[in-house]
């Protein structure tokens, strides 16, 4: 892991060792001048593969992803830290493989996937193959970046007769169509509910498949409906100049009785 300083402003540090305090002072391990720099400004602190920040003055101004930081607050990778009017973010560093121009294998498509119904992750799709774990921390397959999710928060699993998941002592817990799991076997159609996050056990194509089907009907339906209203509109219509030529033929006769016109007919 390294800081890396997007604007180019400063050299990227090596993340090597479990402290690495940040300032203008010439003992800091990570030297910085700038305007608003205090000499000690903050610390970047590493537990294992956890790393968090910790403010070492109270006047120093340090925000991560835009929130102010009062004391010390967890960092992730790809996290923006501002220190003054100073960038920076922890990156994996990436080591460049050179291409030996041999054929690659296309990976064949997955028999299921995950794909997101809520949130920051409605419409995304996540491939399930062999053991998928999901979770806040960067490590896991599925990285999801949400406060209510634990770092290692569940992990789906192909077996032979499907799928399974398990909950990995989360705080939030991992729910299957509304109810609280330790480890349970899933199905296509299954919701999956992580803290207030929400995905559909599905397979590739399934929903375009679904839409498909769903038009016809629903356009048969509508010409169905419209003929019916049609057909009820003619008679209706028919029915009314039947009765309006009957008046007139009724008022018709009346006033040729009144006027002595049918008298020759009826002697």
């Amino acid at each position: 892991m390294k800081l890396v300083f997007p604007h180019k402003e400063h050299k990227d540090f090596e993340l090597i060792g479990d402290n690495f305090s940040i300032g203008s002072s010439e003992d800091a391990m990570i030297q910085i001048e700038a305007v608003g720099m205090c000499k000690n400004h903050a610390t970047i602190v590493k537990d294992g593969d956890d790393f968090s920040i910790k403010v070492d003055n109270p006047a120093a101004m340090v925000s991560v992803n835009g929130r102010l930081v009062k004391e010390s607050r967890e960092v992730r990778e790809g996290d923006l830290i501002i220190m003054s009017q100073v960038h920076c973010k922890i990156v994996t560093e990436k080591i460049e493989v050179p291409d030996d121009n041999r054929t690659r294998i296309r990976m064949a498509l997955p028999k299921f996937v995950l794909r997101g119904v809520s949130g920051v992750y409605f419409g995304k799709t996540f491939p399930l193959r062999g053991k998928t774990s999901l979770g806040r921390h960067s490590e896991n397959d599925i990285f999801i970046n949400v406060d209510g999710i634990s770092r290692k928060h569940a992990v789906i699993s192909i077996v032979a007769d499907g799928l399974e998941i398990e909950d990995l002592d989360s705080s939030n817990g991992t729910f299957v169509n509304g109810e609280k799991v330790t480890k349970q076997a899933i199905k296509i159609g299954d919701e999956i509910k992580l803290d207030n996050i929400r995905f559909l056990i599905q397979s590739p194509g399934m929903p375009a498949a679904q839409n498909q089907t769903s038009k016809p009907k629903q356009i048969q339906g509508t010409t169905n409906s419209s003929a019916n209203n049609l057909s009820s509109s003619s008679s209706g219509s028919a029915m009314k100049w039947i009765a309006t030529l009957v008046v007139l033929l009724l008022a018709a006769g009346g006033g040729a009785w009144y006027l002595g016109l049918l008298d020759k007919f009826i002697k």
